[in-house]
């Protein structure tokens, strides 16, 4: 988990090898040059939303949207974590971060128009005294008045979560289930759980939108730009490793 997240991803990395190359630069001059000149212009690229917009509905776009005779056939809600807050003990309690709190809205959206059993799974982070599953179940019943009928606390990352899902909700006889997570989320998500056999629908999840109008402003560097370019490859990395790592997916029976 924390390699993942760690400066050795893209395009984190990008920062390392611009240093490189001037590091190299003092001893091989043109090589070490080369380096930082092309790393610091990829990084600069992934600041923009010209590139940063675009990579991120090219991971979406390998997961079309759930037609909604899918959602009527699906016979549970599973809601994957994302982030956690981890709060000061006396003072402020720990509780779901952003992301994973939009992901709970969603699935309360769903459940008005579904009311399917829930099932919330990610394992502790940050030191929290509970799982972020056991936070995503407080915060869904306390804010949403939906009381979810699975917690699944050990999961610590997309596989897990799909993995040790499947395993509870198969033993109630639950084979389609709608995977709840963000957009840029969901190809890895859903390649996840129909390795573990499950029949995984994807939630209709808001989707990046690229205006066919290029403004000037699309090439200017901007923190939210970065942190879409991260996630975009991120998902793109996390989906090969997992395809060498597991296999492919078998045909359902």
């Amino acid at each position: 988990m924390e390699l993942s997240y760690s400066a050795l991803m893209p395009p984190m990395c990008l920062l390392l090898t611009t240093l490189a190359g001037v590091i190299i630069a003092f001893r091989w001059r043109r090589t070490g040059l080369a380096l930082a000149l092309i790393s610091s212009l990829l990084l600069y690229a992934c600041c923009t939303r010209f590139i940063s917009q675009r990579l991120m509905a090219g991971v979406e776009s390998q997961v079309p949207p759930p037609s909604p005779a899918a959602l009527a056939e699906a016979q549970a809600i599973a809601v994957l974590s994302g982030d956690a807050y981890h709060g000061k003990p006396g003072t402020a309690p720990d509780d779901v971060g952003l992301v994973t709190l939009g992901r709970l809205r969603l699935a309360a959206a769903l459940y008005r128009a579904h009311p399917l059993p829930i099932l919330v799974t990610g394992s502790a982070t940050d030191h929290n005294a509970e799982s972020t599953a056991a936070l995503m179940a407080e915060t869904l019943e306390h804010d949403y008045g939906i009381k979810a009928r699975w917690i699944e606390g050990r999961a610590e990352n997309t596989y897990q979560n799909a993995v040790y899902s499947a395993a509870i909700l198969t033993a109630d006889n639950i084979t389609r289930v709608i995977v709840v997570t963000d957009a840029w989320h969901l190809p890895r998500a859903i390649w996840s759980f129909a390795h573990a056999g499950m029949n995984a629908i994807p939630a209709p999840a808001e989707r990046t939108y690229v205006p066919d109008r290029i403004e000037w402003s699309d090439f200017t560097p901007d923190h939210s730009s970065f942190e879409r370019s991260f996630f975009a490859l991120h998902e793109l990395l996390g989906l090969a490793i997992y395809r060498l790592r597991y296999g492919p997916v078998k045909a359902a029976d």
